[in-house]
C-alpha cells in the first residue's frame, strides 16, 4: 500500500523541463558572479559607466561577499560621483577581507577607502586613515600614501594658512551673524496637531542679481569656461517647455537626466571648493594687495561708465516714442527697464538713480496727460455715454432693454484658462513684487495706478478705485500733481462706469484743482467739458426721479 502512494505521489510532483543544451547554464553562482564582473570592467573601460554598474550590482545579488565585486563597484561609483556609496562599499570590502583567516590587508583596498574618504570631502578622515596605512605599509607600498598626504598637507594649507587669516574671520563673522539673525522656533502650547503656517520669503531683484552673479563666479572659478554649459544647463531644469506635462514619459526621462547631471556638477564644484576655497583662489589670482584694489577700482569704473552710456541710450528711446505717440510701447519699455535693470543698481553704480527715476516716470506721466484731450464725435451722443467716450471706455448698447443709458460692459472671466487672464495674473503679480521693495513714493504712485488701471481693464471697479487712491496719497506724498491727476482719473473712470455722478462731480472739481495748478489749458478744458457732462447727467437723474415720483403720487391719490 505505501508503495503504491509512494508511486502516485511521484507521480503528481512537477517534472521539470527538459532544457535544450544551448539554454543550461553549466556554470556555478560564483563563476557567474565572476562573468558578470569581468563584464562590469570591461564596460567601465569603454566608459560605459551605467552598464557597467549593471553588470557589477548582477555580480554582487549572486555574490553578496566578494570582495573584488565590491571593490569595482566602488571604483565605478567614484568615476560616476557617487563617492558616499563607494566609501560603503570599499568599508566593507575592507571588512570583509579581514574577517578571513587569516586576515588579509590589501594596501589597494586601504588606498581605496582613503580615496573615497578624500572624494566624500572628509579629508580630516582620510589624512588619520592615509597615517594608518603607512603604519602597515613600508617602502614601497607606503609610496602612494606619503603622495596623498602631500596633497592633503597642501589642501589644508590652502584652506588653513596663516594667509587667510583674515578671509576666514570675515567667513566666520557672517556665519555667526547668520546664525543670531535667524528666528527662533517657539513651542506653541496649544495641544492640538497643527500645521504651521510658513511665511513666503521673497527676494528682490537686486539679491536675485547678486546670487546670479555669485553663481557665475562660482562656477567659474572652479569650472574656467564651462561654466556656461552650467548656465545653459540651469536654464534647460527652469523651462517649462523642456518638460511639457502633457509628455508623462519623457519629461520624467528628461527630468532625472537633468537632475543627474546637475547634482554631478555641483558634486565635483563642491569637491573642488573643499580642497581650494574660494578666498584662497581669490588671494592665488591678486597676491598684491594694491593690484586687488587697481582692478576693483577699474571694474567699478567700466561698469559705471557703462551704465551712464545705456542711461543715456534709454533716455534717447523714450523721446523718440514720445514724438511718435507710441504710449503703449512707451509703457512696456519703461515697465522692463525700471523693472528689469534700474532695480538692479544700487547707488554706487547709480549715484543720479533718484534723479533719473523721477525724470522717467515723469516722462511717463506727461505722456498719458497728453492723451486726455476732447475728441471730435463727444457732441453726437449723450450724457452717460459721451462721458464714456471723453474718457475713452468702450461701450455696448444692449439690444435687450428699452433705456438708451443701459450700458452692457463684456467682462473677462477670470476662471478660465485664457490667454487675457493668464497675461493680467502675470502683470498684477509683477507689480506687487515691485511694490514690496520700491523704494521712492513717486515709484510707488506709478506701481500703484498701473495696477489700478489693470484691475479697471479686468472690470474690477471697486478695487481699481481703492487702489488708484493708495496711488494718490503716494504721489501727494511726494508732491507729484501729475501722477495724482492720473490717479483721480483712474478713479473717474472707475465711477462713471459704476454711474456714480455725485462721486464723479467731486472727483473732476479735485482733479481741475490740479490742473489749474499745473497751468495746463487743454486739460482745463478737458475737465471743464468732464463737469458740464456730467451735471447734465446729474439734471436728468433729477427729472427722472421727479417724474416717477408725480407717477407714485398720482397712484396713492387714485387708490
Amino acid at each position: 500500500m505505501s508503495t503504491r502512494l509512494t508511486i502516485f505521489e511521484s507521480l503528481q510532483a512537477p517534472v521539470p523541463p527538459q532544457l535544450p543544451p544551448w539554454e543550461q547554464n553549466p556554470w556555478s553562482t560564483v563563476q557567474q558572479a565572476s562573468i558578470h564582473s569581468d563584464w562590469g570592467l570591461y564596460l567601465s573601460r569603454q566608459r560605459r559607466f551605467s552598464s557597467a554598474l549593471g553588470y557589477v550590482n548582477n555580480s554582487l545579488d549572486l555574490s553578496p561577499f566578494d570582495a573584488r565585486a565590491l571593490m569595482r563597484r566602488s571604483q565605478l561609483k567614484r568615476t560616476i560621483g557617487q563617492a558616499p556609496e563607494a566609501l560603503k562599499d570599499c568599508t566593507k570590502a575592507e571588512n570583509l577581507l579581514l574577517m578571513q583567516q587569516p586576515p588579509v590587508i590589501n594596501p589597494h583596498v586601504s588606498l581605496e577607502v582613503s580615496d573615497a574618504l578624500y572624494e566624500s570631502n572628509r579629508l580630516e578622515d582620510a589624512n588619520i586613515n592615509l597615517h594608518g596605512h603607512l603604519r602597515r605599509f613600508s617602502s614601497v607600498k607606503a609610496a602612494p600614501g606619503i603622495n596623498r598626504l602631500n596633497v592633503l598637507g597642501e589642501n589644508f594649507h590652502d584652506a588653513l594658512s596663516e594667509e587667510t587669516t583674515v578671509p576666514i574671520q570675515r567667513l566666520v563673522k557672517r556665519m555667526m551673524n547668520k546664525l543670531a539673525n535667524q528666528p527662533k522656533e517657539l513651542k506653541d502650547p496649544c495641544d492640538v496637531v497643527s500645521v504651521m503656517e510658513k511665511e513666503e520669503k521673497y527676494l528682490s531683484p537686486l539679491v536675485k542679481a547678486r546670487r546670479d552673479r555669485y553663481f557665475q563666479i562660482y562656477n567659474s572659478t572652479y569650472l574656467n569656461r564651462a561654466w556656461v554649459d552650467v548656465e545653459f544647463l540651469k536654464n534647460l531644469r527652469n523651462d517649462p517647455n523642456v518638460q511639457p506635462k502633457h509628455c508623462k514619459e519623457s519629461s520624467v526621462h528628461l527630468k532625472k537626466l537633468l537632475d543627474f547631471n546637475d547634482k554631478s556638477t555641483r558634486t565635483l564644484t563642491k569637491m573642488l571648493h573643499t580642497r581650494c576655497p574660494m578666498y584662497t583662489q581669490h588671494q592665488q589670482k591678486f597676491p598684491s594687495e594694491a593690484l586687488y584694489n587697481k582692478q576693483k577700482d577699474e571694474n567699478l569704473y567700466r561698469i559705471q561708465y557703462q551704465t551712464r552710456r545705456n542711461i543715456y541710450k534709454v533716455l534717447r528711446t523714450i523721446r523718440l516714442l514720445i514724438r511718435a505717440g507710441e504710449l503703449d510701447k512707451l509703457t512696456l519699455y519703461i515697465e522692463g527697464v525700471m523693472g528689469d535693470y534700474i532695480t538692479t543698481k544700487t547707488h554706487r553704480i547709480m549715484p543720479w538713480k533718484f534723479e533719473f527715476t523721477n525724470e522717467v516716470y515723469n516722462y511717463l506721466g506727461l505722456a498719458r496727460i497728453n492723451e486726455y484731450k476732447i475728441p471730435k464725435n463727444a457732441t453726437v451722443l449723450e450724457g452717460r455715454q459721451r462721458l464714456l467716450i471723453l474718457f475713452g471706455l468702450p461701450f455696448k448698447e444692449s439690444k435687450d432693454t428699452k433705456g438708451p443709458n443701459t450700458m452692457n460692459l463684456p467682462r473677462t472671466n477670470t476662471t478660465d484658462p485664457d490667454p487675457i487672464a493668464e497675461k493680467f495674473i502675470k502683470h498684477v503679480a509683477r507689480l506687487e513684487n515691485r511694490m514690496r521693495f520700491a523704494e521712492y513714493p513717486l515709484e510707488r504712485a506709478y506701481l500703484l495706478h498701473e495696477l489700478a488701471q489693470a484691475l479697471l481693464d479686468n472690470n474690477s471697479f471697486d478695487a481699481a478705485c481703492s487702489t488708484a487712491r493708495r496711488a494718490l496719497d503716494e504721489a501727494t506724498k511726494c508732491n507729484s500733481d501729475v501722477w495724482s491727476f492720473l490717479s483721480l482719473m483712474v478713479i473717474c473712470k472707475s465711477h462713471a462706469i459704476l454711474g456714480k455722478i455725485e462721486r464723479e462731480k467731486a472727483t473732476l472739481t479735485e482733479a481741475f484743482k490740479l490742473a489749474k495748478k499745473m497751468k495746463n489749458l487743454d486739460l482745463c478744458l478737458f475737465i471743464d467739458v468732464c463737469l458740464r457732462v456730467n451735471s447734465e447727467e446729474m439734471d436728468l437723474k433729477k427729472l427722472i426721479h421727479y417724474d416717477w415720483s408725480l407717477k407714485r403720487q398720482k397712484r396713492q391719490s387714485l387708490a
